[in-house]
Formats: structure tokens, sequence, C-alpha cells
């Protein structure tokens, strides 16, 4: 009688605390019904403690090393980000203490000769260089004479001798094409505040850099 009771009380025990638990599973909230596009939620990117210390201590020691500059540069900004730079530069409002310049580097060389007063004049020039036994030219639209495009201006500069020794006078060699190698930014005066915030701005291009410089002449 004395076990029948004691399992009986067990079993009472056990239907009550049953009962608590699913009356809790019960009321509790559906979180999950709150959720938006649950399954399309990705994580991006972490960036390690390490790292972006790492970065806050660079973008410091930069600002500290453009304090105080004439002027600050802007440079080796990759082609297909200098719109976005331009647009960025052009919220700070700087006016005129913003300029630009390109800096390009020669690719094609050409020997030739300049362009004369007018089409007869390049003709009868022409015509003396074949007879010379420079048969390889053009007459350009400006009326200039094109003997040869070459990559190095030493390839250029070889054949020069070669037309000057069959006699050609007047040949010349220049560059013929140019590419863009570098656009450069300069800020002139910045205070501390502007420098804060080129900082923050260069780390989103890689590859690019600021340079305090003395100031370019007007």
């Amino acid at each position: 009688m004395g076990r029948f009771l004691f399992f009986l009380l067990l079993v009472a025990n056990l239907a009550f605390g049953a009962h608590l638990w699913l009356s809790r599973e019960r009321d509790a909230p559906d979180l999950s019904r709150r959720e938006k596009n649950a399954g399309e939620v990705k994580i991006v990117s972490v960036t390690p403690p390490v790292s972006g210390q790492q970065k806050a201590d660079e973008a410091r020691r930069q600002a500290v090393a453009l304090a105080g500059a004439a002027c600050v540069e802007f440079t080796g900004i990759a082609g297909t980000e200098v719109g976005k730079v331009r647009e960025a530069l052009a919220t700070l409002r700087l006016g005129e203490r913003l300029t630009e310049r390109r800096l390009e580097e020669v690719t094609r060389h050409w020997v030739y000769i300049p362009p004369a007063k007018d089409r007869k004049t390049a003709e009868a020039a022409a015509a003396q260089l074949k007879r010379q036994g420079v048969t390889e030219l053009s007459i350009r639209p400006d009326y200039a004479i094109s003997l040869g495009v070459f990559s190095t201006e030493d390839a250029a500069f070889r054949y020069l001798g070669q037309v000057e020794s069959k006699g050609a006078r007047g040949v010349q060699v220049g560059p013929f094409a140019r590419e863009l190698k570098d656009l450069v930014f300069t800020i002139r005066e910045p205070d501390t505040e502007l420098v804060a915030r080129l900082t923050l701005m260069q780390r989103d291009y890689p590859g690019s850099a600021l340079k305090a410089m003395p100031c370019p002449e007007k």
C-alpha cells in the first residue's frame, strides 16, 4: 500500500511538471514570425579587433604626418575611381583650394616633318623624300609628314639617323601618343578637420596615397 501511494505521488508530480513546461512553451512568443527574409540574411564581413585597431592607428599616424602641411596631394587613384573621388571632394566645398593635374607618359614616338603651310608644299616635300629613298611616309591632315611611329624614343632616333643619311632635312622626333599615368588632386592649406576627413576618404581607395607637399606656384 505504501509503495502504491509513493508511485501515485511520483506520477502526479511528473504530470504537474509536464503541465507547467507545456504552458510555458504555449505562452512563449514565436519570434520567428518577426524575422524578415531570414533565409537571405548573410554576414558580409567581420573586421577582426586587431586589424581594426591597426587601421585606426595607421589613420591617426597619417593625420599627424599631414598636420600643418602647406598642401596635401591625393594620388594613386585608379582610373575607374576618379569620378567617385571627384564627387567626394566636391562635397568638401574646397573651391579654389582644390586643383587637379594630369601626369602623362609618352607611349609612342614618331619621326616627322612639321606641318607645312598648305597641301601643295607638303606634297612637294613628300616627293623630295621619295626621290631620296624615303618611301614610307604619309601626309597628315595638318600637312605634317609622318615617316613612322615607334614604341621607344631610341628606335625613333635610330630611324631618324637612317633618313638623314639619305639626305633628308628638317626631320624631327617627338611624342606621338600619351597615356594618363596618374591624376593628382592638390588641396591647399588643409586644417586639422579637413586632414582627418581626407584620411578617412583615402582609405576607401586601395593603392591611393596622401602626401604633404609644398604648394605649387599658381
